[in-house]
């Protein structure tokens, strides 16, 4: 049986990088490229156009979701809904899901094919296809250059150079061959049965085989500060409309001398901005132990790993 690769991914907005991932993906050897835009279209409808045109053996599905309320709660079915309508049912199918700010990489310099083709060398025979599932770790870069804050179409975050913090979060982002008993969570970190929601577990051999290939999930949280500015407004949107106390807008409010530009600049130093924790606390106040804050001030403690240009390597 025939294997195929897709992926698929929902993005709102993120015009200034959402053009590379697409890109990268591609490159990286997905056969369908399934995007599900919500609430902003243009840039979007634009992009995938521009991915036709340039890559007419590809199959790139697009999906407009006008969904304000209760998105949240339906997510996960509209992923669903999409596999249910693009994947063929005469063939096993690989699916990735991501977000518009991560990279699927494998360290090799090869692509998805490669990956699953070596895979396959080394666990033979259909009934380990099925093993075929695997969460990749997620790992924070900061690019060294300040690309402007503006709608891209030339992919210009792929040619750019990184600094690594390192693994945030080990074995997240779900890579697997599709199975009728699971569905993909909403988030997009793991497997789940569909009969009573439990996880689905990699299995450590399989595992082991990625991490060989150095198999992860790069992350590019902050690009600019206009983009950290967006995101602070955004939360602080999201609030409103649900009229929930939001720290990450209050820290600013309650300490009036870390701005947004200085908290920015804070994150993507060369340098960690703090020796540990501690220091950081008495700096920022104990607003710092939310969790929406954690995932922005983490970046002004990790030590840096120079690796280039680590985006090109499977999309020259």
């Amino acid at each position: 049986m025939n294997v195929e690769f897709t992926a698929i991914t929902m993005v709102r907005g993120e015009e200034d990088i959402v053009y590379a991932s697409l890109l990268h993906h591609l490159r990286l050897g997905f056969d369908r490229l399934v995007v599900i835009s919500h609430i902003e279209h243009d840039f979007l409808s634009q992009c995938v156009a521009r991915l036709r045109h340039n890559f007419p053996d590809k199959e790139i599905g697009f999906i407009e979701i006008e969904d304000e309320q209760g998105f949240s709660k339906r997510k996960a079915n509209y992923i669903q809904g999409a596999l249910d309508i693009y994947l063929k049912k005469d063939c096993y199918n690989v699916v990735y899901g991501f977000d518009a700010d991560e990279f699927l990489t494998f360290n090799h310099g090869q692509g998805v094919k490669e990956f699953y083709d070596d895979y396959a060398k080394r666990f033979p025979g259909e009934e380990n296809i099925k093993r075929f599932y695997f969460r990749l770790p997620w790992i924070n870069l900061i690019c060294k250059e300040r690309i402007p804050y503006q709608p891209d179409f030339d992919g210009k975050l792929l040619g750019a150079e990184y600094w690594s913090l390192g693994e945030q979060a080990s074995d997240t982002k779900a890579l697997f061959v599709n199975r009728h008993s699971h569905r993909l969570h909403m988030g997009y970190h793991w497997l789940v049965a569909k009969r009573d929601q439990s996880v689905l577990e990699p299995e450590p051999e399989v595992m082991a085989f990625a991490r060989e290939w150095e198999a992860c999930v790069y992350h590019l949280p902050l690009r600019s500060a206009e983009q950290f500015f967006a995101r602070v407004d955004n939360y602080v949107a999201s609030a409103d409309k649900q009229e929930k106390y939001n720290r990450l807008s209050q820290l600013f409010l309650d300490n009036r001398h870390v701005n947004r530009q200085r908290f920015f600049e804070m994150c993507i130093a060369p340098e960690p901005s703090f020796g540990d924790y501690d220091e950081l606390k008495r700096h920022m106040g104990p607003d710092v132990d939310e969790m929406v804050l954690g995932a922005f001030t983490k970046l002004m403690l990790k030590p840096r790993m120079d690796i280039g240009r680590a985006l090109t390597q499977s999309s020259t």
